[in-house]
């Protein structure tokens, strides 16, 4: 009687990296993001020029700056907040040969473009230094959770995630008016004397936002106790949409390999997002990851598993995340936010 042997399935082919990031992983800040961006055409035309030397080399003087080398001037000039840099550049072609021989100023010229628009247009650029700016470019993780951190939190100019933004005490900002108020100093007195970093809302600049710890310092100088203070600041609605129009994105540049992430996201938690609105999985769809955190995560993710099985397998069509947008109601990392923070907003 003859027998039938059943022939081995070939194994699967393990996959490359390339290849494994193409299926499973997707870039969400290329989908409409509610942090403060500024669009890529309103700055392609001047980024060519952006710190860089303007046609043939002259020679024009810098005052006693002239007189000092150029390692000593560059250290200087990464000591001068970004506005005062911008400025710097427009004196002569002198200073713009400079700025543009430093190389902290060229990562950020093609790096941190948009984030340092962004910082001029809020006028928080003249709070933040060029050489914390750059650090924080050079900065992978999150400063206040330790994940990947894909935004820049203007009014101290740190690195944090998206969840981060949403949701933590250190990134809770409020109009400058209820520190005023808290103070009893007026809005032009706290603008003049430059106390604390000031973000101005985009497109409506008339109203500057204030970080709550920043604003705590200040009303404690003001003679207030401690504790009064911070109680005035915890009664500040916690709006969700201040939040992040006081915060970017921003990209990690690693300074020894010179190559830049924005940050992936996984198509397999935004699978399972669209599937369940719970709060676990709108916490994991909110995380980012680098290419290396990101193939780690892959072998943890049973969702993203499937998918790259479903894909290896060849099983036809396999189904791709539907962008639902990034609604408020879709970027609070918990549900007792979600419930809340329209509330909180309509009492601004």
């Amino acid at each position: 009687m003859a027998s039938t042997t059943t022939s081995p399935q070939p194994a699967t082919a393990p996959l490359d990296t390339s290849t494994l990031l193409s299926l499973t992983s997707y870039s969400r800040l290329s989908h409409p993001l509610p942090s403060v961006t500024i669009h890529p055409s309103q700055h392609e035309t001047i980024r060519p020029s952006l710190l860089h030397t303007l046609g043939q080399s002259q020679t024009y003087a810098l005052g006693n700056l002239s007189r000092l080398p150029f390692e000593i001037v560059s250290m200087i000039a990464l000591e001068l907040d970004v506005s005062s840099a911008f400025r710097l550049s427009h004196v002569n072609r002198t200073a713009r040969e400079l700025l543009s021989s430093v190389r902290e100023f060229r990562h950020l010229r093609k790096h941190a473009v948009e984030a340092m628009c962004v910082l001029l247009r809020t006028g928080a650029a003249g709070y933040v230094s060029v050489s914390a700016l750059y650090n924080t470019l050079t900065t992978r993780d999150c400063g206040l959770c330790g994940a990947f951190g894909g935004f820049l939190f203007l009014p101290n100019a740190t690195r944090c995630c998206l969840t981060c933004v949403a949701s933590a005490p250190e990134t809770r900002v409020g109009y400058l008016s209820r520190v005023a108020d808290a103070s009893g100093i007026t809005t032009r007195e706290l603008k003049k004397s430059r106390r604390m970093p000031l973000v101005n809302t985009l497109p409506d600049s008339r109203r500057c936002l204030v970080a709550a710890e920043h604003a705590v310092e200040v009303i404690k100088a003001s003679g207030v106790e401690e504790e009064e203070a911070k109680a005035a600041v915890a009664r500040w609605p916690d709006s969700l949409t201040l939040r992040f129009q006081a915060a970017t994105s921003l990209p990690y540049l690693d300074r020894w390999s010179g190559e830049a992430e924005a940050g992936l996201s996984c198509k397999g938690c935004q699978l399972a997002f669209e599937g369940d609105f719970s709060d676990h999985h709108l916490e994991l769809r909110d995380r980012f990851y680098s290419r290396e955190g990101f193939v780690e995560h892959v072998g943890e993710c049973s969702a993203a598993g499937k998918l790259l099985a479903a894909r290896q397998e060849g099983k036809g069509e396999v189904k791709e995340p539907t962008w639902t947008g990034l609604g408020r109601a879709f970027t609070a990392p918990c549900g007792q936010r979600r419930r809340s923070f329209v509330e909180e907003d309509h009492e601004e």
